[in-house]
């Protein structure tokens, strides 16, 4: 016998609903998440050039410490690269022509041997063909400080130039080899460039890089294992900023119009030596004061 009590009846459906509505059936389903997609992988190449050749070298952006790249391979043969990279001081011991030539074009500068295996040389130039056939300067991915620079940062920035302030890692003072305007009496060392106009020559994405990785031959066993810090990146460059802007918007100095760092050092050297002559003089002339002063109270009757 049916049972037409409504109780019943409202029970029978609920449950007859809630079997339709499993979470097997499409209602309750859910579209599955897409995976986030994985990061780029780096282009073949493009972290060794990054790391170990930008500091000389661009591909697009004109010369620099090195030949710009952009074109190689139209202009040398492959095997002829891949040697060069490995060995450019084995290429020019040959007595090859072009090899010469650019050690002479880019004295004092001299490219040293490349620790990169036979792979790592292929996907650089290969890498070096792809920027190039692109049309597009190459710029570096990681060429980005860690934060945006602040006023007081390029004050803060010429401390850590003139050594005022030690770098975290160990690094030398940048004053110890190059000058830069305002940074003391002397100007700072000559052995490498003037660094006042370096945010005029270069982009700011080469400075950034050249902080980041300063792999010029000089200055890549100073610091081989003591790395400028994100911080002291963001702090040098405000100073290369500041004092670029300040050559930029400067009147043109006929020649002779400024005294340079070497110039300043010179004419210090020889103030200092001029003192050294006058109280060595001094010292020579009183050496024989008492014997004389003794010579003539015995003379005297």
């Amino acid at each position: 016998m049916t049972d037409h009590r409504p109780g019943r009846t409202l029970a029978g459906a609920a449950l007859t609903l809630l079997v339709a509505l499993t979470p097997s059936t499409s209602l309750w389903s859910q579209a599955p998440t897409p995976a986030a997609a994985p990061a780029a992988a780096p282009r073949p190449g493009a972290t060794t050039f990054e790391k170990g050749c930008y500091s000389c070298h661009s591909i697009g952006g004109g010369d620099k410490q090195g030949p710009d790249l952009k074109g190689l391979t139209t202009r040398r043969s492959h095997d002829w690269i891949r040697r060069f990279i490995a060995s450019p001081s084995a290429v020019k011991a040959t007595g090859d022509a072009a090899a010469a030539d650019l050690f002479r074009r880019f004295a004092p500068v001299v490219m040293p041997d490349q620790a990169l295996s036979p792979d790592q040389i292929e996907e650089l130039i290969g890498f070096i063909d792809e920027i190039s056939a692109s049309g597009q300067p190459f710029v570096p991915a990681g060429a980005k400080l860690a934060r945006a620079v602040r006023p007081a940062d390029a004050d803060l920035g010429m401390r850590l130039f003139t050594g005022e302030d030690r770098l975290s890692n160990g690094g030398v003072a940048c004053v110890s080899c190059h000058a830069i305007e305002g940074a003391g009496v002397l100007g700072g060392g000559t052995l490498g460039p003037d660094l006042t106009a370096l945010n005029v020559r270069f982009a700011d994405p080469e400075v950034i890089g050249l902080l980041q990785n300063p792999n010029l031959p000089t200055m890549r066993p100073l610091f081989a294992a003591g790395k400028l810090t994100d911080e002291e990146i963001v702090r040098l460059f405000a100073l290369f900023q500041r004092e670029g802007a300040r050559v930029s918007h400067a009147p043109v100095q006929t020649a002779g119009g400024g005294l340079g760092g070497g110039t300043r050092f010179v004419i210090a050297g020889g103030v200092v030596m001029l003192g050294v002559l006058i109280a060595m003089d001094r010292i020579w002339r009183r050496r024989l004061a008492g014997v004389r002063e003794h010579l003539v109270r015995r003379a005297k009757p």
